[in-house]
């Protein structure tokens, strides 16, 4: 997999979500620290006045993290906290009947993140050939997210060393306009934006 070098570097880890339309679907990911980024997307989405719906599969989701975030700025968490809501998903049917909920009820105002979908669809008490037709079904799924205008972030790590999801990756990244990689080196963090091209897939 090649990702084609349109892509910009930046050391603000904010800078993607600051340029972010929501009409567009979103991924992002990297080797690690990439769901505690993702809390602080979320904080900073509720203070620009939006509501946060995590679909967490894979418990990715903490809650102190937002808190840390808050008390350094002097503010009670517990606002915050109020306006992110999580559902848990356990089971590859859990996360897509949970999916297609979600566009169903397109509630309004709310920005979606949707945590490590993969892990569940790569669990040992899958079949191969069950997860992969599974994931396949997933990626349809979030496929119909931009049309119904629907805001949805993937967070996502590369690092699953399982075949389906060297298969079913590539195809996620194709169908996203949005791909972001956090990059880790010595405590320090940057973010790679590549925003549309994606090459050799």
């Amino acid at each position: 997999m090649i990702l084609a070098e349109q892509s910009q570097i930046s050391t603000n880890v904010y800078e993607p979500i600051q340029n972010w339309n929501q009409r567009d679907l979103g991924v992002l990911t990297g080797e690690r620290g990439m769901y505690r980024l993702a809390h602080f997307w979320q904080y900073a989405m509720v203070c620009s006045g939006f509501q946060v719906f995590n679909l967490d599969c894979a418990i990715r989701f903490n809650p102190f993290t937002i808190a840390e975030e808050t008390r350094k700025q002097n503010l009670a968490p517990e606002p915050f906290l109020e306006k992110i809501r999580i559902q848990r998903a356990f089971t590859p049917y859990q996360i897509l009947d949970a999916l297609k909920n979600i566009l169903t009820i397109k509630e309004e105002n709310t920005i979606y993140f949707l945590l490590a979908p993969c892990k569940q669809f790569l669990d040992g008490d899958v079949k191969d050939e069950e997860g992969l037709f599974l994931l396949n079904l997933m990626l349809g799924v979030i496929e119909k997210f931009p049309s119904e205008n629907v805001p949805l972030l993937i967070i996502e790590s590369w690092t699953y060393s399982h075949k389906n999801f060297q298969i079913f990756f590539p195809k996620l990244l194709r169908v996203t306009q949005n791909l972001w990689e956090l990059k880790m080196d010595k405590g320090l963090s940057r973010i790679r934006t590549r925003k549309t091209s994606i090459a050799g897939l």
